[in-house]
């Protein structure tokens, strides 16, 4: 099984575990807050299912259909967990405003309520940790996603831990202020990966420091003048690289061509770009 898969699996089944934790939590104590943190991780349920899939569908070859491979299907998925998240704060805000409004039954914190949240928070402070080196170590933009709703999960629930410590305290107003709360962290998540990931879908440039380094990579190459031209975007979550290359007009043609294909293999050894298209240019 492959390190993108495995640890969208991982995921997935620890978020199956705080779930069952935190709803069981919820219901016993009836705090609208335990409940809310509950689904929002049924949510990263569905969320990793689906990163499950998408890096499944990513990693395979090149086909007829898809001459440039799968990797598109990678950043649907994120941004599909944005919109997920969008919808759950919504709800969360709704349930939480009427409950404020209309005065509902004050919850009954115990000592399960506190274990579970606290138990919530450790996990998540795990996988935030572990699914945030493995992005970087395979520049999957839905792990990098995962591993921000993971850690948002962990601000989420210390702002469930405060209100059910108010709440216990006496304030049960507390518990509807902090499921307020986690609507709107659940909602700005949302939106940074959806604003992130929407520029993979749409094909834009890396940026200007993604830029420079496959400038640098290519005036490595021994027998490079200059690199004249450089233009790069986003091919699903990795990079596409179009490089213009001044040699000298003396060079022989093989060894123009050696030249071409040591540029093209050098900027591909960066983890972002997966495919580089030299074109030559004499001095």
């Amino acid at each position: 099984m492959e390190k993108e898969t495995r640890a969208g699996f991982v995921g997935f089944l620890l978020n199956i575990v705080l779930f069952a934790v935190k709803l069981a939590a919820g219901l016993l104590s009836g705090s609208l807050a335990v409940l809310s943190d509950a689904f929002n991780s049924f949510l990263d349920i569905l969320s990793y299912f689906l990163v499950f899939l998408s890096v499944r569908t990513a990693q395979q070859a090149p086909d007829e259909g898809h001459p440039f491979g799968h990797r598109r299907f990678a950043p649907m998925s994120a941004f599909i967990i944005a919109v997920f998240s969008g919808v759950l704060a919504f709800e969360i805000l709704r349930a939480a405003s009427e409950n404020f409004l209309f005065d509902g039954p004050p919850p009954e914190i115990t000592a399960l309520t506190f274990g579970a949240i606290l138990f919530s928070m450790l996990v998540k402070a795990g996988m935030y940790v572990y699914l945030m080196a493995k992005s970087r170590e395979t520049h999957s933009s839905s792990l990098e996603a995962a591993a921000i709703d993971s850690r948002n999960d962990v601000l989420a629930s210390g702002v469930v831990l405060a209100g059910i410590a108010a709440v216990y305290l006496g304030l049960p107003l507390f518990d509807d202020f902090s499921a307020i709360v986690i609507a709107f962290v659940i909602g700005w998540s949302g939106y940074r990966i959806a604003k992130k990931n929407f520029d993979y879908m749409v094909g834009a440039s890396p940026g200007k420091r993604k830029i420079r380094e496959i400038c640098r990579a290519a005036e490595s190459v021994k027998g490079v003048l200059e690199v004249q031209t450089v233009r790069a975007h986003y091919v699903g979550d990795r990079v596409h690289a179009e490089i213009e290359v001044l040699v000298s007009s003396r060079n022989k043609p093989l060894k123009t061509h050696a030249i071409s294909e040591k540029v093209q293999k050098k900027v591909e050894t960066l983890g972002l770009v997966s495919r580089a298209f030299v074109h030559i240019n004499y001095k």
